[in-house]
């Protein structure tokens, strides 16, 4: 078993919060396989990653003969009796039972199932409607943070050079199987930023700027809490940005006329010749002859207002544009919204 370890400063990542992201009872992780199929196939190299203070160190245990495999795996082993966490990028569905089916074989005792899992890819999957990508491999990711690497191989296009140095090592070709697994493992620490997707819904915000300019709201929120993502996004009616500790935009509300249904349509009856709805009480003058019963679609008061969507049910009255709209709005006075109306309203868009 060979070990190689480099070390990184926390300020060299320029990550708001970073030793937070990063507890030092996490353990990052990935691995490298000569193939897919754990039952015969191998690992070669695990990469690992921690902090202590403001260091952070990737420490990378490698076989450089496929019988080494088993010294890697009982050193990982070990080392995790030192963690409570794991993360890992899709390491739930690929990494994790990998080593656990290689374990199997040796009959090592794996104790990586007792740590809480972190699995970063599921995490960006989780929050793909904010990233809009078109693939979500680590690369992708990477990228979309601002993170290009000097490492260009991927880990398919190393199994041969692996196999290469288990027969005939080469020191400067074993180097860019560590750069191929260091960059995984240091890719992890970027990556943690997904992490502030929590922040989006457990946050507490408060209203900085709101007015209305006769067609849209606008505002600014201020976060409690400071997120390293920069993200925008675009509904149907409303824009939002979220930077920092700041949650901006604009919602768009409809101006103009929509139907209020009752939902006690029996106690109606409608009058054709005069286009009229009436309560049955007051009907009881009218000739039975000009009287038809009010239907569902024909029970509706008409208001001329400023609405918004009511996409989570704030409000018990609900307006719509016809009685088969899927759509229903809420009537507001947007000069005079309640700051925590706003809050909740904006944040349950999220």
């Amino acid at each position: 078993m060979l070990v190689k370890d480099y070390s990184f400063k926390l300020s060299d990542f320029h990550i708001h919060h970073l030793d937070a992201l990063l507890p030092e009872d996490a353990l990052l992780m990935d691995i490298e396989t000569t193939g897919f199929q754990a039952a015969y196939q191998n690992i070669y190299l695990i990469g690992l990653g921690f902090r202590k203070g403001e260091t952070i160190t990737l420490h990378l245990l490698y076989a450089p003969t496929l019988e080494a495999e088993e010294s890697i795996l009982k050193e990982y082993q070990s080392t995790l009796k030192e963690f409570q966490r794991l993360i890992t990028f899709n390491g739930d569905m690929f990494d994790l039972p990998f080593i656990e089916k290689r374990c199997q074989k040796y009959k090592i005792e794996s104790i990586q199932n007792t740590l809480v899992s972190t699995d970063l890819f599921k995490i960006a999957k989780k929050y793909k409607k904010y990233l809009n990508l078109e693939h979500y491999k680590q690369k992708d990711l990477e990228h979309y943070f601002g993170l290009f690497r000097e490492d260009k191989f991927n880990g398919g296009e190393l199994i041969n050079l692996y196999k290469k140095q288990a027969i005939e090592p080469n020191v400067s070709e074993t180097e860019l199987l560590f750069l191929h697994n260091m960059e995984d493992v240091k890719g992890m620490v970027t990556l943690l930023q997904l992490l502030d997707f929590s922040l989006l819904k457990n946050n507490e915000y408060m209203v900085k700027t709101q007015f209305f300019d006769g067609e849209e709201i606008y505002f600014e929120l201020e976060a409690s809490s400071y997120s390293n993502l920069n993200i925008k996004y675009i509904g149907s009616f409303y824009y939002l940005q979220w930077k920092g500790n700041t949650l901006s935009g604009n919602l768009r509300p409809y101006i103009g006329k929509l139907k209020y249904f009752y939902k006690d349509y029996k106690n109606y009856v409608y009058i054709p010749d005069e286009d009229l709805l009436l309560p049955k009480a007051l009907a009881s003058t009218i000739e039975k002859s000009r009287i038809q019963k009010a239907t569902k679609e024909q029970c509706f008061a008409e208001k001329d207002s400023v609405f918004l969507i009511d996409h989570a049910n704030f409000s018990e009255q609900h307006f719509k544009e016809d009685f088969k709209a899927k759509e229903t709005y809420m009537e507001i006075h947007p000069n005079e919204l309640k700051e925590r109306f706003l809050t909740e309203y904006i944040t349950s868009l999220l």
